[in-house]
């Protein structure tokens, strides 16, 4: 073998240079078989993996050569040419029989040859390795969307669930064939809508554990009973549950209802079917009896929290009646898909009265259209045209629920989702309480303007020594005197609730009647102006909010100044016949009391008796009254107009924050000193119990405000901050200073 020194280091680097080169086989295949795998592509990897791979194992040496890249068929002629130099420059290859897994025959006619077989064998593998390989990334690219910015947060909540499905008991199933994905596909749940047979709408897509995994604990006692000093816990997880949920636990330790949650806990506990929550759990819930439909309940109590946690952000009215389930299937099947909405979730997420979708807009944006309108565009035509049309409203919303701790941990924003609830979600009142309400407020107003001339002794003094028959002429000028400040006072709330009306006109949603609320100080505290249908976005909730108490403000301003113009101007004689106000009153507003004592001069407020009487035009009266009321209606409490402008600015977590800072702040000047005439808190209790839940959702929450409406709210905020502060004698001269360069300026 006069070759055999040369032959070994030729091999050898033919091995290392034919592994470079098949990492490039792909790209030097002929045309037909590209076309084959693409003309199979879209039939299933192993479909395409038999037309593609099959060939490589036929030894047939001519078709080989021409499968074998550029590069290695030149280095085979070099090896062959090296190797018998005088034969012929065709090719005659080495005769292989077909091999298996198992191996198979090879002739060799010397040691070269055989090391050459060898080196073509172990090409051809790694080639048919290296293909097969490609062909499962080519699969699994063309089911698998590269994630852009905005679903990172998606990806994340899927890592928590795939984490979570780590735990579940392993399925126990028959020898697969690892190399064939039909079989593994047959394992696999089908690819179907929720179904109203699979999972109650309450606990559908909640529980955080496999629920027969938790009851076969359970029953086979490795979960320990809830402990005594547990059992308060136990009473108040009960109280958040939904009514629904109480009444099924109650009746099966047979009780009528859930009503009296301490008696159903210790009923529960007498009976041991109270135990141990598992991670994050504070302790779990089975019942058991023949007179319900569910035999076996299990209750997450995170769900619970879940459900308070979204109670609080939404208000009642969107859970007054519950969302069919066939209209989420029907939602899921003609409404959402690649054009409007797509789902990550094949099932909702149940809240209380809806469900929660998590997904991705897939509608494209227009110019000078916000993307979350364009996406209700889109989903309010394909729903008109479904078969739940009229019966369901979507909005686009920030995820209601709490964050998880990874969120947390992460920084992760809330993610938008879209909120399915029924298609009424206008507030029920009562026929008889608006128009009760409202004549209370009215006749307040008549007893504020009446009232106002009490601190009046010439009126007083006048209408008590009037004889029988000239008292009804004295009544009838004590009337006409105090008509104007209660015209003025309503004139006021008029120019407020045209602030709103404008607004929904022109945005294209329903507004309810206004109801009047009495005030103790200034006849009306406002008026509550309830939104029947949700506005198209935040921007137009925020318009509509801030509308009113703007109106009214300006109108308030404006009567103060003319009243206070016309109390100067004014003769003595008819000085002795206007309403007086107390000092005390006049002080609780920085603003106002601050353009009094300008405008009057000669330090008016500036009274060490609190009790002073100051006589007043009524349209100064009313002015003031309506700054305060205004400023108060500004404040960011439930569904008041700030409340709403709260929600337009903050989002609806963050704001339910700032409403406990507002009220908590309208509790401490109360009791210490900060609100003399009690308006603060009198406020804060009215809305406590009348305004402290939030607005209906809009159709769009995820948009953001402009900047232009930013800082107009910043604005709003400073006018607010200095109307509601009282004034006290030591801000008189530092007021003066300020507002004479002003009025210098001006004229």
């Amino acid at each position: 073998m006069p070759h055999l020194n040369v032959i070994g280091p030729v091999v050898a680097v033919g091995l290392i240079l034919m592994a470079a080169t098949t990492r490039g086989a792909l790209a030097f295949h002929p045309p037909a078989r590209l076309a084959n795998l693409h003309h199979h592509g879209h039939k299933g990897a192993n479909q395409a993996r038999r037309v593609v791979v099959m060939p490589l194992s036929k030894s047939n040496e001519s078709d080989e050569g021409s499968r074998l890249p550029f590069f290695a068929r030149a280095l085979q002629k070099l090896r062959k040419k090296d190797d018998n130099p005088d034969a012929d420059p065709t090719p005659t290859g080495v005769p292989l029989e077909n091999s298996d897994s198992k191996g198979g025959n090879i002739e060799v006619d010397s040691e070269s040859a055989f090391l050459r077989a060898l080196a073509d064998r172990t090409r051809l593998e790694a080639e048919k390795m290296d293909l097969t390989l490609t062909l499962a990334k080519i699969d699994r690219i063309e089911g698998t969307k590269i994630p852009d910015e905005d679903e990172r947060s998606n990806l994340l909540r899927e890592a928590q669930s795939l984490m979570r499905k780590i735990t579940a008991p392993k399925v126990e199933s028959s020898s697969v064939d690892s190399t064939s994905k039909d079989n593994i596909s047959n394992e696999l749940p089908p690819d179907e809508p929720p179904s109203s047979q699979d999972e109650s709408p309450t606990m559908s897509g909640n529980t955080q554990k496999d629920e027969k995994n938790i009851v076969q604990q359970i029953l086979d006692g490795d979960k320990p009973l809830l402990g005594d000093d547990k059992r308060q816990d136990a009473i108040d997880g009960f109280t958040k549950l939904p009514q629904q949920i109480k009444d099924m636990m109650a009746k099966s330790v047979g009780m009528k209802d859930g009503t009296n949650a301490t008696a159903v806990i210790e009923q529960l506990m007498a009976e041991k079917m109270l135990f141990e929550g598992d991670g994050d759990e504070k302790f779990s819930m089975i019942a058991k009896g023949g007179d319900i439909d569910n035999l076996d309940i299990f209750v997450d109590l995170n769900f619970a929290e879940i459900n308070s946690f979204v109670e609080n952000l939404l208000p009642e009215v969107t859970r007054k009646k519950p969302v069919k389930e066939e209209y989420i299937d029907a939602l899921y099947s003609e409404v959402l898909g690649k054009d409007t909405f797509n789902p990550r979730e094949r099932k909702p997420f149940a809240i209380p009265g809806g469900y929660l979708i998590r997904g991705e807009s897939k509608v494209r944006s227009k110019e000078g259209i916000d993307d979350g309108d364009c996406l209700i565009e889109a989903l309010d035509k394909k729903i008109d045209a479904s078969s739940v049309a009229g019966k369901i409203k979507v909005c686009y919303i920030l995820d209601p629920t709490p964050p998880s701790g990874e969120e947390i941990m992460a920084e992760i924003d809330e993610t938008p989702v879209l909120l399915i609830t029924n298609a009424d979600t206008s507030p029920d009142t009562p026929v008889w309480v608006k128009p009760g309400v409202t004549f209370i407020g009215l006749a307040s107003i008549v007893i504020f303007s009446l009232g106002s001339f009490a601190f009046n002794d010439d009126i007083v003094n006048s209408v008590s020594s009037a004889s029988a028959d000239s008292l009804d002429s004295s009544l009838d000028m004590l009337y006409d005197l105090s008509l104007p400040l209660a015209f003025s006072v309503l004139f006021i709330q008029i120019i407020h609730e045209l602030g709103h009306l404008i607004v929904s006109v022109k945005d294209r949603f329903q507004i309810g009647f206004p109801t009047f609320v009495p005030s103790l100080q200034f006849g009306l505290t406002g008026a509550i102006t309830p939104i029947k249908s949700s506005p198209k976005n935040i921007k137009s909730l925020f318009d509509f909010a801030i509308a009113g108490p703007l109106f009214g403000l300006c109108a308030s301003i404006i009567l103060l100044y003319m009243g206070l113009e016309m109390t100067v101007f004014m003769d003595s004689s008819a000085q002795q016949q206007l309403p007086s106000v107390p000092v005390e009153i006049l002080r609780s507003s920085a603003l106002g009391g601050g353009i009094i004592d300008y405008l009057l001069g000669d330090g008016v407020l500036n009274s060490p008796d609190p009790s002073q009487l100051i006589k007043l035009h009524p349209y100064a009266i009313a002015g003031f009254g309506g700054l305060i009321a205004n400023a108060l209606s500004l404040l960011p409490i439930g569904n008041t107009d700030g409340g709403r402008i709260s929600i337009s600015f903050f989002g609806r977590s963050f704001s339910r924050v700032v409403q406990g800072a507002a009220l908590f702040l309208l509790v401490v000047a109360g009791f210490f000193g900060g609100d003399d005439v009690n308006i603060l808190l009198c406020y804060a209790v009215f809305c406590q119990f009348w305004q402290k839940e939030a607005e209906i959702p809009c159709r769009n929450e995820v948009d953001e405000l402009d900047s232009v409406r930013g800082f107009v709210a910043i604005g709003v905020a400073l006018i607010v901050v200095l109307t509601l502060t009282p004034l006290d004698s030591s801000h008189f001269m530092s007021l003066s200073i300020v507002i004479t360069p002003i009025e210098e300026f001006v004229v």
